[in-house]
C-alpha cells in the first residue's frame, strides 16, 4: 500500500560541526481508526511514507530509523520490518512491511539524517577537480 507522498513528521536541522542533521518524528501510519490493511487484512502488508527534507542534503546522508511506537493485537505474533529505502540528498521513504496473520493498529517512528550541507559538497567536488 502506498500511503500519500507527504511529511508527516515534525522535523528539526542541527549542525554537528561541519554536519547537517536532521530530526524527524511523528505516527508512520494509523490503519484501525479507518480499518484499513495493516490492522484488518491478512499476508503481505506494506506501508510507505515520503518523507522530504526541510533543508536538502550536498550528498545522500545516511539515515537511521528508530520505532518509537506500535499498538498491535496481541492473539498474533508480532512480525514486521522497516527500513529507509530510496535515499536521495532531498529524502528518502520509511518502508514498513508485516506479513501473515499479524494486526498492526498503529505504528510512531523517530529518524535521524546526518550527512554533508549542499555548500560543503559543492566545494568538496571542486576541489578534487
Amino acid at each position: 500500500m502506498l500511503d500519500a507522498a507527504h511529511s508527516p513528521f515534525s522535523q528539526k536541522l542541527i549542525w554537528a560541526g561541519d554536519l547537517q542533521m536532521i530530526n524527524g518524528s511523528g505516527e508512520l501510519f494509523n490503519h484501525v481508526d479507518t480499518g484499513l490493511p495493516m490492522w484488518t487484512g491478512q499476508g503481505d502488508r506494506n506501508v510507505r511514507v515520503t518523507v522530504g527534507f526541510t533543508a536538502p542534503f550536498g550528498e545522500v546522508p545516511c539515515v537511521s530509523l528508530g520505532l518509537s511506537g506500535i499498538d498491535a493485537a496481541h492473539d498474533q505474533n508480532l512480525r514486521f520490518r522497516m527500513e529507509a529505502v530510496d535515499v536521495t540528498a532531498e529524502g528518502f521513504v520509511i518502508e514498513f512491511v508485516t506479513w501473515g496473520d499479524t494486526h498492526i493498529a498503529r505504528a510512531s517512528v523517530n529518524w535521524q539524517a546526518l550527512g554533508e550541507p549542499p555548500a560543503r559538497a559543492s566545494a568538496g567536488r571542486q576541489r578534487k577537480s
